[in-house]
C-alpha cells in the first residue's frame, strides 16, 4: 500500500476537496433521473400529451415523453448503476425506480408495432429483440434486481431465458464463434456488442452457474481483440466487415470503452482458472487508452485525433474501469493518477450544475469514413452517458477509499 500512497500523493491533495463533494454530486445525478422519469406520451402529429397508454387514439403514432420510459441498453446501464446506488447509500428508492421502469416497459410494450426507419415506435428494441443491444444490457439489469428482489424472478425469466437462448443460438456469428450483426453489412463485428452480449452473459453465466456460457463470453474477449486492436494505435477499431476481412470505422471512444467494460464485469464474475487472458488483454487495452488521456484528463471522440472533440461517455468508461482495476489488484496501482485525473476533468468541465453528463455522443453506428465520427452530434444529458457517470463517481468513492487506507 506504501507505494500507492506515495504515488498518488500529490493527485490526492488536490483531489481530496473534491471528494466531501462525490456522494452529494452523484446523489444530483441520480436524483434527477428520478424526478425527469415520468408516464406520458407525445402525439408526433399534433404534438398533443397522453397521460397513458390507453388514451392514444387507434391509428396515432407516438413518442416516449421521457428519455427514461423506453427499452434501450442505455437504460440497462443506467438501471444497473442506479442498483449499486441502492446499495452503495442504503437507499431503496434507486432500486425501487429500477422496478417501476422495467416493469411499466413490459406492461406496455406489445400495445405498439414496430416501425423501421429514422423515427421508431415506442419500445420497439423490446418488440423486435433480435440483436445483442436489444436484449443484452436490459435483461442483465432484470438478473441484477431479481437476485435483491426475488418475487420478480417469475415476471423477469421469460425474458431473460429468451435472452439467453438468443445469444447462444440466434444471434449472427462468425464460423469462429464471435458474435456479429447482419447489418450494415453480412457479418458485421461491432466493439460495441462485446458489451452488448458480456453484459448479460457474465450475469446469467454467473447467478445460473451456467459454465458454457462464461467460457463463451471469455473466448468472445480475446475473439474481438483479434479482430479489432490496432498494435500500431495500441487501441481498437470501431468494426471488422467479415466480408472484406479488414477492419472498419475509427479508434472512436466509447466503443473502446464498452470493450473495456465490458472485460471489467466479466472479469468481476469468471472463474479464475478462465481469467489470466483476460487480464492480460485488459492490461494492454488499459495501458493504450491511458496514453491517450488529455491534459484535461479526459479521452477524446476519436482517441487518436487531436482535434476531435472531448467526449464525455467514453471519458467515464474509462475513469470507472480503470479505478476498478486498480481497486481490484488487475493492474500497478500507478495508474490510480490515470482514473483521479479523469474524475476531475469530468468534474471541472463535463458535468452540469444540475447533475448531467455534457457532450455525449450520441447512438453511433459504423461509419466508413472519419468525418463520419468527428462529426457525431454530442448532446448534455444523454442516456448513453448518464449510467456511465454514476458507476465513474461511485468507484472513484471506493478508489479514494482504498487510498485513504
Amino acid at each position: 500500500m506504501k507505494p500507492l500512497l506515495i504515488f498518488c500523493l500529490a493527485v490526492l491533495i488536490s483531489w481530496t476537496g473534491y471528494a466531501a463533494g462525490d456522494e452529494t454530486l452523484l446523489r444530483r445525478v441520480a436524483d434527477k433521473v428520478l424526478a425527469d422519469y415520468r408516464i406520458a406520451y407525445t402525439d408526433r402529429a399534433s404534438g398533443r400529451t397522453y397521460a397513458s397508454v390507453d388514451e392514444i387514439p387507434a391509428g396515432a403514432r407516438v413518442r416516449i415523453a421521457s428519455k427514461y420510459m423506453d427499452w434501450h441498453y442505455s437504460l440497462g446501464v443506467l438501471n444497473m448503476a442506479l442498483l449499486k446506488m441502492a446499495d452503495r447509500f442504503g437507499e431503496e428508492r434507486y432500486a425501487d425506480f429500477v422496478e417501476q421502469q422495467i416493469d411499466y416497459a413490459l406492461s406496455v410494450y406489445d400495445r405498439f408495432g414496430v416501425e423501421e426507419g429514422e423515427d421508431h415506435e415506442p419500445y420497439h428494441f423490446l418488440r423486435k429483440f433480435n440483436e445483442l443491444d436489444h436484449c443484452g444490457a436490459e435483461c442483465a439489469a432484470m438478473i441484477e434486481l431479481m437476485a435483491r428482489r426475488p418475487e420478480k424472478t417469475a415476471a423477469y425469466m421469460p425474458f431473460v431465458t429468451r435472452a439467453a437462448e438468443h445469444i447462444r443460438r440466434v444471434q449472427a456469428r462468425f464460423p469462429d464463434g464471435t458474435l456479429v450483426r447482419t447489418w450494415p453489412y453480412r457479418h458485421t463485428l461491432w466493439a460495441d456488442d462485446l458489451y452488448m452480449g458480456l453484459s448479460f452473459m457474465s450475469r446469467y453465466g454467473s447467478r445460473f452457474d451456467d459454465r458454457e456460457m462464461l467460457r463463451d463470453a471469455a473466448r468472445q474477449v480475446e475473439r474481438f481483440h483479434h479482430y479489432l486492436w490496432d498494435p500500431v494505435t495500441e487501441l481498437l477499431w470501431h468494426g471488422y466487415y467479415g466480408d472484406l476481412n479488414r477492419t472498419a470505422g475509427a479508434h472512436w471512444g466509447r466503443c473502446n470503452g464498452w470493450v473495456m467494460l465490458a472485460t471489467c464485469q466479466l472479469l468481476d464474475l469468471l472463474p479464475a482458472e478462465l481469467c489470466r487472458p483476460v487480464l492480460d488483454l485488459l492490461e494492454r487495452q488499459i495501458a493504450g487508452v491511458a496514453k491517450r488521456q488529455a491534459a484535461s484528463g479526459l479521452w477524446r471522440q476519436v482517441l487518436d485525433r487531436e482535434d476531435s472533440y472531448e467526449e464525455g461517455s467514453c471519458s467515464a468508461i474509462f475513469v470507472y474501469c480503470v479505478a476498478h482495476a486498480v481497486c481490484e489488484g488487475w493492474i500497478d496501482s500507478r495508474y490510480a493518477t490515470v482514473a483521479l485525473r479523469g474524475w476531475e476533468g469530468l468534474r471541472r468541465e463535463k458535468i452540469t450544475p444540475e447533475g448531467e453528463l455534457r457532450d455525449v455522443c450520441v447512438g453511433t453506428g459504423i461509419g466508413t469514413d472519419l468525418p463520419f465520427y468527428y462529426n457525431r452530434p454530442k448532446v448534455d444529458g444523454e442516456t448513453h452517458g448518464t449510467g456511465l457517470l454514476l458507476e465513474a463517481g461511485m468507484e472513484i468513492l471506493r478508489l479514494n477509499d482504498k487510498l485513504q487506507k
